[in-house]
């Protein structure tokens, strides 16, 4: 019984209904933030910077952890 007060932190999750199911905010943040990756994939690429990366995949690996991150704190925090 004394723990039950700790577990009242997950009783509201932040999750859309859309057409009757549930989706987690995480899932519309990290397609976000891959869809700004393109994006800055695109810039990256129009400007050949891309020619002085030494492990591109890495880059935008971590580019897009680090959007789905902002995009979670700026409308979840």
């Amino acid at each position: 019984m004394a723990l039950l007060p700790a577990l009242a932190g997950c009783s509201h999750a932040p999750e859309y209904t859309i057409f009757g199911s549930f989706f987690p905010a995480w899932i519309f943040c990290s397609v976000g933030g891959l869809v700004l990756m393109a994006g800055a994939r695109v810039v990256i690429a129009r400007t050949a910077l891309g020619e002085h990366l030494d492990a591109p995949v890495l880059l935008y690996l971590s580019m897009a952890v680090f959007l789905t991150c902002v995009l979670w704190l700026f409308f979840y925090s």
